[in-house]
């Protein structure tokens, strides 16, 4: 009878510990997008789009060396996008230098996307090419990486 309580007990512990890890919270890039109230509604539902903008954040695009590349790379000047929303005044645009895949948040500014092809933006400062993933693929990839997480 012991033995069978200890065994229960550590299930118990178990499942505790396995649920625990399984809780969702935010890639800290989201405060810069995301209020902090809305991001603890998320967190604290478990809800699957702290998910889906954690993978997002590292996995909807690639970059490209510029100064590496075998051929010659095209596509829109960084610095033509906007930061946040439009509406606000005056109008502020991408102003980054440097490049670092840890702290370089693709939702903080207005990326015009493809459902169904690559986009290419150019951030000459820091030699590197920004290469958006179309979202049909970031959206199938990701349906792929979470059946792979379970």
């Amino acid at each position: 009878m012991k033995k069978q309580l200890l065994l229960a007990f550590a299930a118990v512990l178990f499942i505790t510990a396995v649920n625990a890890q399984t809780t969702l919270k935010a890639d800290k890039r989201l405060y810069d997008v995301f209020s902090a109230d809305y991001i603890a509604q998320l967190e604290s539902s478990n809800s699957a789009l702290i998910a889906y903008y954690n993978y997002y954040l590292d996995n909807s695009y690639y970059t490209v060396n510029l100064k590496t590349a075998e051929k010659l790379v095209t596509g829109e000047d960084i610095h033509l996008v906007t930061f946040g929303e439009e509406s606000k005044q005056p109008v502020q645009y991408f102003s980054e230098k440097t490049y670092a895949k840890e702290k370089f948040n693709a939702l903080k500014y207005n990326f015009k996307l493809s459902s169904e092809n690559f986009v290419t933006y150019l951030w000459k400062e820091a030699g590197v090419a920004i290469v958006f993933k179309p979202l049909s693929h970031i959206s199938a990839e990701y349906k792929t990486f979470m059946r792979l997480q379970k």
